[in-house]
């Protein structure tokens, strides 16, 4: 009786405000209506509302694996790097890691870089250049383009050979082949084999159907192709 007495004298005061005050009111008896009716409804347990779950059969949540952190890449010979040091732009520029595994810098000289991340050459070269040259430099370094970064593409394409693959963008199976000028006439399109080396140095071969990349009812999607994979088109079989 007394919430309804307390709405009625909230009706009274809000109706001078129009729709606006008809809006308010609504939303303030749709939270005490909510309150009233479930006075001790049951919060959701934690693992619902917990980050990274996902909710399976019977409202249970099950867990999700969490996905494996990115490898950093290494530095090797043959890549390109930036160097910016700040208000320093005689001193920054784009550098070829060399044959040897060192930069060239006009500065501070030979600068072994291969085998370091970039985050270990940015920090390595920052203490190198405060120790003989300047004073709390600030270095930003970053992977222009890497030796290692390209593809393969043997057998029936119109133009096997070996391809880029551009540092931080993505290249697909289709996509490659295109590149390659498509299929000759005795391409074996649902044989397509692609050998990829792992980290650790083993290697898997994925056997792909084209045709089912092609098909668009999606059995199967295009393949993402990462550095050095490998990718034979076989001849077809008579």
């Amino acid at each position: 009786m007394a919430l309804l007495l307390k709405i009625n004298d909230m009706a009274s005061h809000l109706s001078r405000s129009g729709r606006v005050g008809i809006a308010v009111l609504l939303g303030l008896v749709a939270g005490m209506g909510w309150g009233c009716a479930h006075p001790s409804a049951p919060l959701p347990p934690e693992d619902a509302l917990a980050p990274g779950g996902k909710k399976g059969k019977a409202g249970k949540t099950e867990a999700v694996s969490p996905a494996a952190p990115a490898q950093e890449y290494v530095l090797q010979a043959g890549d390109e790097i930036d160097i910016q040091v700040y208000r320093e732009p005689e001193l920054s520029g784009t550098f070829k890691v060399g044959p040897s595994g060192e930069i060239r810098h006009s500065l501070a000289g030979s600068i072994p870089m291969a085998g370091k991340t970039v985050e270990e050459a940015e920090a390595y070269f920052t203490r190198r250049l405060a120790k003989d040259y300047l004073v709390n430099p600030r270095v930003i370094i970053k992977l222009v383009s890497s030796q290692s970064s390209q593809i393969v593409l043997m057998g029936e394409v119109k133009k096997p050979g070996v391809y880029p693959l551009p540092f931080g963008e993505t290249m697909t199976l289709l996509q490659a082949i295109a590149d390659a000028g498509g299929f000759t006439e005795l391409a074996s399109p649902d044989r397509v084999r692609i050998v990829r080396k792992a980290p650790d140095g083993r290697q898997t071969t994925l056997k792909i159907r084209v045709s089912d990349l092609l098909d668009g009812r999606g059995r199967q999607e295009d393949i993402p192709l990462e550095p050095n994979d490998v990718i034979t088109v076989p001849e077809v079989v008579f």
